[in-house]
């Protein structure tokens, strides 16, 4: 049966006139990376004479090593050549990239001001994962770290990791986590430190270690605690452990856990040259007022399918594994009203697949009639729909700009992201009971921000959802099975 498309003329003209201006690539597909800023000029050959180097080997997805200290004033310098692989630099918050990737080159940077600061691989790696480095900056003038002083008048301060996320090649041998005493060093100091098993076991994949780090009266340097990393010839995703810090004696807690990524450095690690294939076509449909239906394709080279949820903003976690074969799973005992995201990825011989793209779905809520101040009511009032989006990583969710389709009146209409912007977004829903039974819907946007798109069936409480993660650009979408509520 062919069926005729109800996305209006106006609203599809505007659609292919836009996208020039919503792709963020050109027509040969490559990304756009920011030009070189924020590094020093003229950085030596090979990064020669400069105590903080940062290399990259091989074919290699990881800086080695991912975590630096240094004192304020100090230069940090990365260095590689001869890779199979492009890299590059980017500072998590944008103050100094390396540029275009390139599988040579050499990048340096003078930190001059405290803190901590995240780097990750443009092609590798993002804020919050994969090919990912921290390099830390001490505070030598007095206020809290570094070394000496006799401990007069500044109190006891406080014991903590330097960072919570560390970053380290499965062939690296060792792991070093630093371990601060700021903000004081009056008396003596002791705390517990130790490994946890996460993904990563102890035994397997890093020795466990324990011991307890000591200051003495006046002493605030750092203390290092070394974690042997094993090495395997086994291609495996990411995979994560903890160190923890516990019974702090003479000093307060500050951070007190850190996650460390293992990056595999056998070719299938951290979603370069797995052999298997994600998980594609995930879909999740609330099914009633505690049950999310996930359906997905096959993939025949996968032993089992992991599940992992999360509820917006929150940290994925996983939830069940169904054996190969098996393409459905019902998420059940949720809360009404509730909207969630999910991810699954495939199991194998070689280990784990990378992720499958995120599908968000939404237990039955409460009915009633549409709220007109803050959502487009579509067919008659039947269906209220909204859109949310986040402009940036550490902004709040903003509710899109809703505006009525003349063409369609009462079942379709635009959203615009910005309070003055053109509309990015089309929402269309149809009846289409005689055909199938359900009502239709069909989206299309261009714009690659984050963007949650809900719509709510006003009489039965049944809520479709789409979520867009940010930096992608979603594909057109008609769903003829998203409410199968009629009449």
């Amino acid at each position: 049966m062919i069926h005729r498309s109800i996305l209006p003329a106006l609203a599809l003209g505007f659609l292919l006139a836009s996208a020039a201006a919503g792709q963020h690539h050109d027509m040969g597909g490559r990304k756009d990376y920011d030009d070189p800023g924020g590094g020093d000029p003229n950085p030596p050959a090979n990064c020669s004479g400069v105590d903080a180097k940062i290399t990259i080997n091989g074919g290699s997805t990881s800086f080695s090593p991912a975590t630096v200290t240094i004192d304020a004033g100090q230069p940090v310098c990365w260095n590689w050549s001869g890779t199979t692989m492009a890299h590059n630099i980017k500072a998590d918050d944008g103050s100094f990239s390396s540029g275009q990737p390139d599988t040579r080159g050499v990048f340096q940077r003078t930190f001059t001001t405290p803190g901590t600061y995240g780097y990750y691989c443009e092609v590798h790696g993002s804020r919050t994962a994969g090919m990912r480095g921290t390099i830390i900056v001490r505070d030598t003038s007095g206020g809290g770290g570094g070394g000496g002083g006799n401990g007069s008048g500044t109190g006891p301060g406080k014991i903590q990791l330097a960072t919570a996320a560390y970053s380290v090649s499965e062939g690296a041998g060792t792991l070093a986590v630093t371990v601060e005493r700021v903000d004081g060093g009056d008396g003596a100091a002791t705390v517990k430190i130790a490994t946890a098993n996460g993904t990563a076991k102890s035994g397997k994949d890093f020795t466990p270690r324990n011991t307890v780090l000591r200051w003495e009266n006046g002493d605030q340097s750092p203390k290092t605690f070394e974690v042997p990393i094993k090495n395997d010839t086994s291609k495996e995703q990411d995979e994560t452990f903890a160190v923890k810090l516990s019974k702090a004696t003479g000093a307060a807690m500050g951070t007190s856990s850190a996650t460390v990524t293992i990056h595999d450095d056998d070719g299938g690690g951290g979603g370069c040259g797995a052999s298997l294939t994600a998980p594609s076509q995930l879909r999740a449909q609330g099914q009633s007022a505690g049950d999310i239906r996930l359906t997905w394709a096959d993939e025949s080279a996968a032993s089992a399918y992991r599940i992992e949820r999360r509820q917006p903003g929150g940290a994925f976690q996983e939830i069940a594994t169904v054996p190969a074969g098996v393409t459905s799973f019902t998420d059940s005992g949720l809360p009404g009203g509730a909207l969630f995201q999910y991810r699954i990825r495939s199991e194998g011989i070689d280990g784990l697949s990378a992720f499958s793209a995120i599908a968000a779905g939404a237990t039955d809520g409460s009915a009633g009639a549409c709220d007109e101040t803050r959502a487009l009511c579509l067919a008659g009032g039947r269906f209220e729909a909204t859109v949310q989006w986040r402009p940036a990583e550490n902004e709040a969710g903003r509710e899109a700009k809703r505006l009525r389709l003349p063409e369609t009146p009462g079942s379709g209409g635009l959203f615009t992201l910005s309070p003055h912007g053109d509309p990015q977004l089309l929402l269309n829903v149809s009846d289409g009971c005689a055909v199938n039974g359900h009502y239709w819907l069909d989206l299309a946007a261009v714009t690659d921000a984050e963007l949650t798109v809900k719509v709510r069936d006003t009489q039965t409480g049944r809520t479709w959802v789409y979520f867009n993660p940010d930096g992608s650009m979603p594909a057109p979408v008609r769903d003829v099975d998203a409410f199968s509520t009629c009449p």
